[in-house]
């Protein structure tokens, strides 16, 4: 199975993004590609639809269920990887599919690791700081993790933002373990 992040997946990603720029179907194909995604995501499932016994048309019949209303283009990725054995790609195109419609859109995600939920006002107001650092719109994923003792820690992409009360302690020790020397 290859894994989420495989570059050949990123350049299924970026052929599908181009269709769907010409055909301005950006959402169409974001939908396509999770349903690709869901359809992909365990090896069961892709041995599966790769299987000699079945046949094009019970394909196209198993995608068609999963994604009433798929459009033809779409509908033609999925068969052509399975028809060059590379469905396994799924959760890879699917990924990088979305980091390149939010370069697109001008949107950052963003992992808010914090010891407690985010309430609306500090997630809106944590939004709004992003933005202004990074020029783009920030969509926040939160997650409560019982590791942080207190404070948060952001990331976005390959950027970490360590706000956290243990890392301002460990800071606090450090600095107070060179002026005693």
């Amino acid at each position: 199975m290859a894994g989420a992040r495989d570059i050949a997946g990123r350049r299924y990603a970026l052929a599908a993004l181009e269709i769907a720029r010409q055909d301005g179907s950006l959402d169409d194909w974001l939908a396509a590609v999770g349903t690709l995604e869901a359809l992909t995501e365990r090896s069961d499932f892709v041995n599966a639809l790769q299987a000699d016994g079945l046949t094009d048309e019970k394909f196209t019949a198993i995608v068609q269920q999963a994604h009433d209303g798929i459009g033809p283009k779409q509908l033609n990725l999925m068969r052509l990887l399975r028809r060059k054995g590379r469905l396994a790609l799924g959760p890879s195109i699917a990924t990088f599919y979305r980091e390149l419609l939010d370069d697109e859109r001008n949107v950052a995600r963003a992992t808010v690791r914090s010891a407690v939920a985010l309430d609306d006002d500090r997630r809106a107001s944590l939004e709004r700081q992003l933005a202004a650092d990074t020029g783009k719109q920030v969509s926040i994923d939160s997650v409560v993790d019982p590791e942080i003792l207190g404070g948060l820690t952001v990331r976005i992409g390959d950027r970490l933002y360590d706000a956290s009360t243990r890392t301002r302690l460990r800071t606090l020790k450090r600095e107070l373990e060179r002026a005693s020397s």
